[in-house]
């Protein structure tokens, strides 16, 4: 699926194009937030057979906490996916996918080795690499958190703690104004590498680039 936003005003807006594999679900931002509970539930039911209540409440609570982030830190795109894992398909294994637009004063002559320096960290365990795509030179992040929630998805007061594995691939958009940020987060660590597979298709398809018209349509382009 090909996905496509502009970056900045309309005025001076620079294309972001990118491609998303079909197996993501697009979560939609604007979406009224009852009625995407409402199909997330039924999707959980529908895939998650002989699952627990329980189980099925925690994959649309966690949906609902990563959208509201997501929203919070100006994402264009997002997606999820929900298939039984590949390595125990015994288990669910969820990944989630987004696309992130930030404002950025990328003044330096080589902006994205900054980015890395402010990012490391004394004591955290964060790995931070470049890799070269057809969009240009890109930061790669990776990193291991510990996710605690207050609550459980009943609204108990009981903290449960897990493991969430974090990839992040960071461009540098060409008005030098703007990042475009790529991320992944899983708690299903045992299929990441499938998911990182997904990760560098989409960073290898972002494109700052306008469609390009054939002849033969820009003549008939007033018709």
């Amino acid at each position: 699926m090909n996905v496509s936003a502009k970056l900045g005003a309309e005025d001076v807006a620079q294309p972001l194009r990118f491609t998303v594999p079909e197996q993501l679900h697009e979560i939609d931002l604007t979406e009224d937030a009852e009625t995407r509970v409402q199909r997330a539930y039924a999707n959980a039911t529908a895939i998650m057979r002989g699952a627990t209540e329980m189980q099925r409440l925690s994959v649309v609570f966690n949906q609902e906490m990563m959208i509201a982030q997501l929203v919070s830190e100006g994402a264009v795109y997002a997606g999820q996916l929900i298939a039984r894992s590949d390595a125990d398909p015994a288990r669910l294994a969820t990944a989630q996918f987004s696309i992130l637009v930030k404002d950025a004063v990328l003044d330096a002559a080589n902006a994205l080795a900054a980015v890395a320096d402010g990012l490391k960290e004394p004591g955290r365990t964060r790995e931070v690499a470049f890799a070269r795509y057809p969009a240009g030179e890109a930061l790669v992040i990776g990193e291991e958190v510990k996710v605690t929630m207050p609550v459980t998805v009943t609204g108990e007061p009981v903290a449960s703690t897990s493991l969430v594995r974090q990839a992040q691939i960071i461009f540098a958009c060409p008005d030098r104004r703007h990042i475009a940020i790529l991320t992944l987060s899983s708690d299903s660590l045992a299929d990441w590498r499938a998911y990182i597979d997904i990760l560098d298709g989409m960073a290898r398809s972002v494109s700052f680039r306008a469609t390009k018209t054939s002849a033969i349509a820009d003549r008939l382009s007033g018709f």
